[in-house]
């Protein structure tokens, strides 16, 4: 708000959320919603020991609640962008194809 500038927004990862360990990316949209420009699909899962990361893992198989984020965007207006991002992994096209899919049938 302070930069008085529109053109500048956040790009939000749910899944360095939980990588991070850093809080709830359902609530995070609902608080972040107005400076929302475009919104990453990935997931993770958390680390059960302190003080290092979680993993990534291919979309849906992690701990992002996709019904709730994406009812979320929704009720947030949304209109930005979505990106599947898969930076980890062997088969990453595969990965991404899946995520694709569950992102399409999720939504319906």
């Amino acid at each position: 708000d302070r930069l008085g500038k529109g053109n500048v927004g956040v790009n939000f990862d749910p899944a360095n959320m939980i990588l991070y360990a850093k809080g709830d990316p359902v609530e995070s949209v609902r608080v972040l919603s107005s400076y929302l420009k475009s919104v990453h699909i990935k997931d993770a899962t958390l680390t059960g020991t302190p003080g290092q990361w979680g993993a990534e893992v291919v979309v849906g198989t992690g701990e992002v609640d996709w019904p709730a984020f994406f009812a979320a965007l929704s009720e947030c207006g949304f209109g930005g962008y979505l990106g599947i991002e898969r930076e980890a992994g062997d088969d990453r096209v595969g990965d991404i194809k899946i995520a694709r899919d569950f992102v399409l049938k999720t939504l319906g």
